[in-house]
């Protein structure tokens, strides 16, 4: 059988007629093709005909009075008709075939190497800025252009080649060679008290010292100056010191008697989120702007394939509890309590170095909120760096 026969398609046919001479004379007359005819016995006759001719052939045996029986179809031509009823298999073989062409010539993956210093996350976030990244012609990723942009967006690389293996580009730096820090001597600088205090200890290791231990300061007052006396000249430098002093500290802090605290689960929901790169699709209508009774937990899926490597397809799941909600009352010991951690954390936070050392805490409840009062004797480094103007020579100040 022909390609071009396959492709028309054929049946095979059993005629039963008591004059198969006439029946064969008949079909010639009318132009119809046999193909493969094969005498099976006195009245009948296997035969092969085109699939166009077979309905015209059924007919002329219909007159006649003969039988015509289709005992199988040939041809490629049956199979891919059958498809017709399968559109979602059409599309899968479509969107394969298209895929098999496409994704060859295009990056999935993106590797880093010879980084030491320049984490590889942020090599990879400024190559997709510069258009090395997921879906990018695996052509246009090796240009000088993509290359030099890299260079420019990453000031620590020295050289940077993208080599391509298959769908995987693979990014190979090389990093500048760290120079010695050179020493800034341009600008004068002195170290000024930023609370008032009594110096507890004083450590100087460059620039001209005017405070001593034990001596009381002013906010602003300077403690290291910048400027030298040395006779003939002032020298300048910049002042560098390390200043503890004994501080005050006053801070007045609240919480509210009455209060809505969370008892048990009433409910679970999960919410499911799809990432595509940098874009999120949301499979919910919420909000999400929750009560004071739900709580929110976050997990995230990446897909990975065999080998570790990660594709930019993500499943985030959030699960969304929301708890009974109450009236409760504070004590004023559990008010306190609450109050005084507040105040030591927010105390530590405000200082560069040091602690509290003593404490005189008050707590009063006055219109539904107790309110804690204190005063905190803290040890805290009080020297700040101040910027001084140059002193010109020849100038009298």
């Amino acid at each position: 059988m022909g390609i071009f026969r396959s492709l028309a398609g054929s049946v095979r046919v059993r005629l039963t007629s008591a004059d198969l001479a006439g029946a064969l004379s008949a079909l010639g007359e009318r132009g119809i093709s046999v193909y493969q005819a094969d005498p099976t016995g006195p009245l009948d006759l296997t035969m092969v005909l085109a699939r166009r001719d077979y309905p015209r052939a059924a007919a002329l045996f219909e007159r006649r009075g003969e039988k015509l029986e289709i005992l199988g179809r040939e041809g490629a031509f049956w199979p891919l008709a059958g498809l017709r009823k399968r559109p979602v298999l059409v599309c899968g073989l479509a969107a394969l075939l298209a895929l098999a062409i496409f994704l060859p010539t295009r990056v999935l993956f993106v590797q880093v190497e010879g980084n030491g210093n320049v984490p590889a996350r942020l090599i990879v976030e400024q190559a997709a800025q510069c258009g090395i990244g997921f879906g990018a012609s695996r052509r246009e990723v090796r240009s000088e252009k993509m290359k030099n942009a890299l260079l420019e967006a990453i000031p620590e690389l020295q050289w940077a080649g993208v080599n391509t293996s298959g769908c995987v580009a693979v990014i190979s730096v090389r990093e500048r060679t760290q120079a010695e820090p050179v020493e800034k001597t341009g600008g004068v600088c002195s170290i000024v008290a930023s609370r008032d205090g009594v110096i507890s200890s004083c450590t100087v290791l460059r620039g001209n010292q005017l405070c001593r231990v034990g001596q009381a300061v002013q906010a602003g007052e300077v403690l290291v100056s910048g400027y030298t006396d040395v006779g003939l000249c002032i020298q300048a430098t910049q002042a560098e010191a390390e200043i503890f002093a004994r501080t005050q500290r006053e801070m007045e802090a609240v919480s509210p008697e009455n209060c809505l605290s969370k008892g048990a689960v009433a409910r679970t929901e999960k919410k499911y989120s799809l990432i595509l790169g940098k874009n999120r699709i949301n499979f919910f209508k919420d909000s999400g702007i929750f009560s004071a009774g739900c709580d929110k937990m976050y997990a995230q899926y990446t897909l990975t394939l065999p080998g570790g490597f990660e594709l930019p397809v993500a499943l985030a799941v959030e699960t969304w509890v929301y708890r009974e909600t109450a009236p409760s009352r504070q004590t004023q010991e559990e008010a306190g309590r609450t109050l005084t951690e507040f105040s030591k954390d927010y105390l530590a936070r405000q200082m560069v170095a040091g602690s509290v050392l003593e404490d005189r805490e008050t707590i009063d409840c006055e219109s539904g909120v107790y309110r804690l009062t204190g005063v905190y004797a803290c040890q805290e480094m009080i020297g700040r760096v101040r910027s001084e103007e140059m002193i010109e020579s020849g100038k009298n100040h």
